[in-house]
């Protein structure tokens, strides 16, 4: 998943977050050690269930953590987020996508959980109404800057790198990719696996 940051332009329009370059012209490496690090502590502490599932995976971290999350299914707009991390006084809120795959889904969650893991934050764009209009089903009490936070690119990546290193292990032997993939989309997905590690 590719993440739009920024605020969406009158055309919808946003630009994708590029990854911190090192001196030399290469993605910085430190952030890739931290990000590996920061999963395997994860792992070791929080053993992802088998068979994968997104919501066992979360009561343990609930447990661990002691502290509870609730994830929230809300409807996506183009030019919004298409999920969002809040931390509330005794609970973490994270909102995720409601129309998209199970598997897309648990990305976004796992994204959001790695922002609140390393305790990103970031500026509040959006007013109480616009957010009541992304997830009207919610109390105003609730939506209050729900949905509202927009890191730094820096950040961004790092959650995006750590949901994708904890989504490869969450999945593996699951449904393997066929090693003959060829095309523009196989090209596409073996550039993005090479930008994120």
């Amino acid at each position: 998943m590719l993440i739009a940051s920024g605020t969406p332009s009158s055309a919808q329009c946003t630009r994708l977050v590029q990854p911190p370059i090192a001196p030399g012209g290469v993605i910085d490496p430190s952030l890739r050690a931290r990000a590996r690090t920061r999963v395997r502590d994860l792992l070791r502490d929080v053993p992802l269930p088998r068979p994968w599932s997104m919501n066992a995976w979360v009561d343990l971290l609930e447990r661990r953590r002691g502290r509870e999350i609730d994830l929230v299914a809300v409807e996506y707009a183009p030019g919004r987020p298409s999920g969002a991390w809040q931390r509330r006084a005794d609970y973490d809120l994270i909102a995720y996508t409601a129309g998209t795959s199970p598997l897309h889904q648990d990305h976004i969650i796992a994204h959001e959980i790695a922002h609140m893991l390393c305790g990103h934050r970031g500026v509040c764009l959006m007013s109480k109404a616009e957010a009541a209009a992304v997830a009207p089903d919610l109390s105003s009490h609730l939506l209050s800057h729900l949905l509202t936070r927009v890191t730094s690119d820096d950040n961004e990546y790092e959650a995006e790198l750590i949901a994708v290193l904890l989504m490869s292990e969450a999945t593996a032997g699951v449904a393997p990719l066929r090693p003959g993939a060829s095309g523009r989309s196989a090209d596409q997905a073996r550039r993005l696996a090479s930008l994120l590690g």
